[in-house]
């Protein structure tokens, strides 16, 4: 067969089984409500609720190690391996234990079917990439969704409200404290000064805690009839909640500035600069509204708190979201999945966010980009092609396969073409062509009589060249090493 042929599809099926595992690569579907949290270099994620609004078991990270492009994501699932114990959403997860090692979610089960009475603590070592269901010392809280969780510089876990999941859905406005290091509920801190769920709480290099938004209850502090019209009660967004780590104490701020809209069910980081806490998106007037402004700033380096709203830049901004998750990296806040709005508002049944955005904080500029090493490149919107994966793939992979082919045929016809001028040394390969053709960088030995490799191959005329029976009568093209036997007598 054809040597070139050969060669070309061999090259071809190797870029198509590539194709093929690209193709198969784990992408994680859209979801809301999951938890998430950065450990070393990876962004966790964890359960959330899937388009059948039904709590998942999925965990899965993205590795933040080096430069991606929001547009063509590397994902890594461990759910095959490593399922959370129960299908979990609403659920805070926060790292903690020796060395922060230890992924720590708060669920209100035991099992998919067996409700708790009490708060259920699950660990994840990162070693073992095992699941645990703790053993803890100390009085548990009672069961609750819809609460945050964070960790200050000495392992203890704080969580505040939520609400209770069962029968009354009443927020509260607990403290609870668990100390990681020795897997202990400690003494409960006191209430806060405001009743809160589906909020956002951001621990301040100095220890305090500040929690932002959500709703306070209910009416009359029960949940009503699916059939009657409500509202939830949104916390006003000047009406700020801080918890002092250090002295186990509560404040009450009213921040300036800029009217920021009230929400819930929206995201918060604390910006590199360690004062600055940007939020993003969440619902508001039940979920029916988009809150104005969707991004903007509090400073907490001045007394009282000041709140700017951000007017961003940039062509690849997420629509409006709700329930989503957000991060921060060095500049970048990296905002996952979540709800998204339509007409009606904001619900699942019209299907969820399976995109991520990445908003670069120094600029507030929306880009696509993730380099730690530089700064994001500005793209104009004509130089950022953001098409489905397969087009970009099947197109690259066309491209490639048609340089594979011209080199395959350069190497075919440099290969194929050997010097046989008689005297004239080839190298190894040994080769024997009609005499005076262009070998290129590759001559062999044609020398009648001569022996011109361990191939053993004789270019006297008629004579057996060994098992290979090559033939070097002067004027024979040997490039398909033909046996050639006419005129010759080789037996």
């Amino acid at each position: 067969m054809n040597k070139f042929f050969i060669y070309c599809l061999w090259l071809i099926i190797l870029v198509l089984g590539q194709f093929i595992i690209m193709m198969d690569a784990f992408k994680p579907a859209g979801r809301i409500y999951q938890a998430s949290i950065i450990i070393g270099n990876k962004i966790y994620f964890l359960g959330g609720l899937n388009s059948a609004n039904i709590g998942t078991n999925d965990l899965f990270y993205l590795d933040i190690s080096s430069p991606f492009s929001s547009t063509n994501l590397e994902w890594t699932d461990l759910t095959s391996v490593a399922p959370i114990p129960v299908k979990s959403a609403f659920s805070p997860a926060c790292v903690g234990g020796n060395n922060n090692s230890t992924i720590y979610l708060f669920e209100h089960r035991l099992t998919d079917n067996v409700n708790s009475t009490t708060l259920v603590t699950f660990t994840f070592d990162l070693t073992s990439q095992k699941w645990n269901t703790l053993s803890t010392s100390g009085i548990t809280p009672p069961p609750r969704q819809n609460m945050k969780a964070v960790v200050d510089m000495y392992g203890k876990i704080y969580i505040n409200g939520g609400y209770e999941p069962y029968t009354t859905f009443k927020s509260n406005n607990n403290t609870y404290i668990f100390n990681s290091l020795s897997n202990s509920w400690l003494n409960n801190g006191p209430n806060s000064p405001a009743i809160r769920s589906a909020y956002t709480a951001t621990v301040l290099p100095n220890g305090l805690i500040v929690y932002i938004g959500g709703i306070h209850d209910f009416p009359n502090g029960i949940y009503p009839n699916r059939s009657e019209d409500y509202r939830l009660v949104e916390n006003d967004m000047n009406q700020i909640s801080i918890y002092n780590t250090i002295s186990g104490s509560w404040a009450s701020m009213v921040a300036t500035g800029a009217i920021i809209g009230t929400r819930l069910s929206h995201s918060a980081v604390l910006s590199k600069d360690g004062t600055t806490i940007i939020i993003y998106g969440g619902g508001s007037g039940n979920y029916t509204v988009t809150p104005e402004p969707s991004l903007a700033a509090l400073d907490t380096s001045v007394k009282p708190y000041k709140w700017s709203s951000i007017t961003f830049t940039g062509t690849f901004s997420p629509p409006p979201l709700a329930y989503h998750s957000a991060q921060i990296v060095e500049n970048y806040m990296i905002v996952a999945f979540g709800a998204l709005f339509t007409t009606n508002g904001f619900n699942l049944a019209t299907g969820s966010n399976e995109n991520v955005y990445i908003l670069d904080t120094s600029e507030y500029e929306w880009v696509t980009s993730y380099d730690l090493t530089k700064h994001p490149s500005k793209l104009s919107h004509e130089s950022q092609i953001n098409i489905p994966l397969i087009a970009g793939l099947s197109g690259g992979l066309f491209a490639l396969i048609i340089i594979a082919g011209i080199i395959g045929y350069i190497f075919y016809k440099r290969r194929y073409n050997y010097i046989a001028t008689p005297g004239t040394n080839t190298g190894e390969l040994n080769y024997i062509a009609t005499p005076g053709t262009d070998t290129g960088d590759r001559c062999y030995i044609a020398t009648p009589g001569t022996d011109i490799s361990d191939r053993k191959y004789i270019a006297t005329p008629g004579t057996d060249t060994g098992d290979h029976k090559y033939i070097a009568t002067p004027g024979t093209d040997e490039r398909e090493r033909e046996r050639e036997s006419e005129n010759l007598n080789l037996n």
